[in-house]
C-alpha cells in the first residue's frame, strides 16, 4: 500500500511543481473562489502524502517520539492543502500567480 501512496505522492508532487513554476496555469481561476490555490495546495498534498508513505513503510522502526513528530508534519502539510481550497499566503504564491492576481483585478475595476 505505501508504494501506491508513494507512486501517487510522486504524480502529486510533479503537479504541484508544473503548477508553481507555471507550467500547468488552468487550474488558476480568474475569480478567487472555491478551489483558489488548489494547483499550489496540491504540492503540499503530495509532500505529506510522500512522508506518510515513508512513514508507514518505516513502522515500528522509528522511535515513537519520531512517529508522532512526522505525523504532526503530516497533518500540517494536510492541513496546508485545505487552506488552499480558500486562501492562501501570499509569500507561498510565484510571481506569476500574484501579477495575474493583479491582472483580474484590474480588470474588474475598469
Amino acid at each position: 500500500m505505501e508504494i501506491l501512496v508513494g507512486i501517487v505522492a510522486l504524480f502529486l508532487i510533479g503537479a504541484g511543481l508544473a503548477a508553481y513554476t507555471g507550467r500547468w496555469r488552468s487550474w488558476a481561476s480568474a475569480d478567487p473562489t472555491f478551489f483558489y490555490a488548489i494547483g499550489f495546495g496540491i504540492l503540499f498534498l503530495g509532500i505529506g502524502m510522500g512522508l506518510f508513505a515513508i512513514l508507514t513503510a518505516l513502522g515500528d522502526a522509528l522511535p515513537v517520539a519520531a512517529q508522532r513528530v512526522g505525523a504532526v508534519v503530516v497533518f500540517a502539510f494536510l492541513g496546508t492543502t485545505l487552506l488552499s481550497l480558500f486562501w492562501f499566503p501570499r509569500a507561498l504564491t510565484p510571481r506569476w500567480f500574484r501579477e495575474a492576481g493583479t491582472r483580474r483585478r484590474g480588470r474588474r475595476k475598469a
